[in-house]
């Protein structure tokens, strides 16, 4: 099976109509074209490079030699193109035959509570996208009646062949050299994706509520944390760390992030 798409896509190797409309949302929200095939059929490229960023196989439900068959293949393709391979699991234990060093292995819950931050350890070179978001100052997203029309058909249609996304137009609140996309929950500095997670996004959105003037340490960790029983101020300070290692070129000289000692934090836009 011949399988060449363009430079922006991800594969995912599932029967699953609820996974595959997750990846749907996730492709349709940052501009890929997602891929589909039938976890039946194992993958084999015939000499010629898939253009793929990602390949993501659902290993629930499938056979030992099923399994066997798809990773023969799979491990041809990492090889020969160094395409990342991402497995979803619901085992509790691996077994030891299919802990192989060249496979991320994901628990499904996992994989599905933080999708956004997994899959971005693996594509975030979207260049052309964000020169295009930064010229027009928009971007295209996602019209959600589409999408969920777009999700629910998967219960009735087969899963294989190519699904190509739509792209209706979505603005994006400009913040000093900041834009951010507070649906789809992405924060861009000079039109680069930063990758935030969820926590990190609201973070980020409390501060820039109010950019310039300071946010209290109480009230950052109120809104952060509304059932505060455990949160205190090491919490916030762990998360405004990992918060400025991806917004500050230096996050131990922050320039975007100011600390007023005291206090609590302010946004310089």
């Amino acid at each position: 099976m011949q399988c060449l798409q363009p430079e922006n896509s991800m594969l995912i190797i599932s029967n699953d109509s609820f996974v595959v409309g997750l990846l749907t949302g996730y492709c349709v929200a940052n501009h890929f074209t997602l891929k589909c095939i039938s976890r039946s059929k194992p993958l084999y490229s015939n000499g010629a490079s898939p253009k793929f960023k990602l390949i993501i196989i659902d290993l629930r439900e499938l056979t030992s030699t099923l399994i066997e068959d798809h990773f023969e293949s799979l491990s041809n393709i990492h090889n020969q193109y160094s395409i990342p391979i991402c497995a979803i699991h619901n085992m509790n234990i691996m077994p030891r035959y299919l802990m192989l060093p060249w496979v991320n292995y994901y628990k499904d819950e996992t994989f599905f509570e933080k999708l956004d931050e997994n899959i971005n350890k693996y594509i975030i070179d979207f260049i052309h996208v964000f020169d295009e978001r930064r010229n027009n100052n928009r971007r295209l997203g996602v019209d959600r009646r589409t999408l969920l029309e777009t999700i629910n058909s998967f219960s009735s249609k087969e899963l294989n062949g190519a699904l190509k996304l739509i792209n209706p137009v979505d603005a994006l609140e400009s913040l000093g050299l900041f834009e951010i996309d507070r649906d789809c929950q992405n924060v861009y500095l000079k039109g680069k994706n930063l990758g935030l997670t969820a926590k990190e996004f609201k973070l980020f959105n409390l501060l820039a509520e109010c950019p310039e003037r300071v946010c209290t340490t109480e009230n950052l960790i109120t809104h952060l944390w509304p059932n505060r029983d455990r949160a205190n101020k090491s919490d916030l300070y762990q998360y405004m760390h990992l918060l400025r290692k991806k917004v500050e070129f230096d996050s131990d000289n922050p320039y975007w992030i100011i600390t007023i000692k005291g206090v609590g934090y302010k946004l310089k836009i």
